[in-house]
């Protein structure tokens, strides 16, 4: 028996291929492309002794990252489907689920700000972040597309698929959902050790959104919109302490 939350619903599964793939997949792949893309796009990759690449332009990344999303969610979908997850159900736009929505938007905006106070100016100066920024009005909207499509694909795939594969073999819905947490964080590492403790804490709030509101998609409302106004509250922080944009990555 699966000591379960009332969504996403949880049921005994057998472990096919497919389930298999999506599991390394976000468990083993994408951590360890996380780490690789941060050496890549921070420092650039060594052509021979004491000679760099060019970074990777900012669109590339960005474009690139969508990409990674399209994938997500492409599997994610493959393997709900073929385990017959109920995960599209919706409960409607009631006050409770808009209720949670702005509480939820609102927490993670107000720990977002005291996050960044918590920050030294070199930890600042330092943000994985500022590799990442928009520059131009093209890459806003790239950002915005890239936003959207990560609050769907994230969702789907950490609050909702892994969380049913790791609640069947666990038989634990606070275990999986601490996993999917963690796994989430992971493929944050470029941001950092601190970043990540607030990742997996974005996890967490996440599913409770999930697990409140009985669906994904107000989870992913909000996961799009934090992404799109921290980008936005970060451009200005960075603009009143005066820093230059980062040179690691080419506009």
């Amino acid at each position: 028996m699966i000591t379960s939350a009332q969504f996403p619903p949880l049921k005994p599964l057998t472990l096919d291929v497919q389930s298999v793939v999506f599991v390394l997949l976000v468990l083993v792949v994408m951590p360890i492309g996380a780490v690789r893309s941060r050496s890549i796009i921070a420092g650039g990759r060594r052509r021979r002794a004491g000679e760099r690449a060019r970074p990777p332009r900012r669109s590339d990344v960005l474009t690139r990252a969508l990409g990674v999303q399209l994938l997500l969610f492409t599997l994610s979908f493959v393997v709900a489907r073929h385990q017959r997850m109920d995960l599209w159900s919706w409960t409607g736009l009631r006050p409770v689920n808009v209720g949670i929505a702005i509480g939820a938007l609102t927490l993670l905006l107000v720990l977002g700000a005291l996050s960044w106070q918590l920050r030294t100016p070199e930890e600042r100066r330092t943000l994985w972040m500022r590799h990442l920024l928009p520059r131009t009005s093209a890459q806003w909207a790239l950002w915005l597309v890239l936003s959207l499509a990560a609050g769907v694909a994230e969702e789907t795939a950490y609050r909702g698929v892994l969380v049913v594969l790791l609640a069947s073999v666990t038989a634990s819905f606070v275990t999986a959902a601490l996993l999917s947490a963690a796994a989430f964080a992971l493929v944050h590492y470029p941001q950092g050790a601190k970043s990540m403790g607030w990742v997996f804490a974005i996890g967490l709030v996440m599913q409770a959104v999930v697990a409140g509101t009985g669906m994904l998609y107000v989870a992913m409302g909000v996961h799009a919109v934090y992404d799109v106004t921290a980008a936005l509250r970060a451009a200005g922080k960075f603009r009143e302490d005066g820093d230059e944009p980062p040179i690691a990555i080419s506009p």
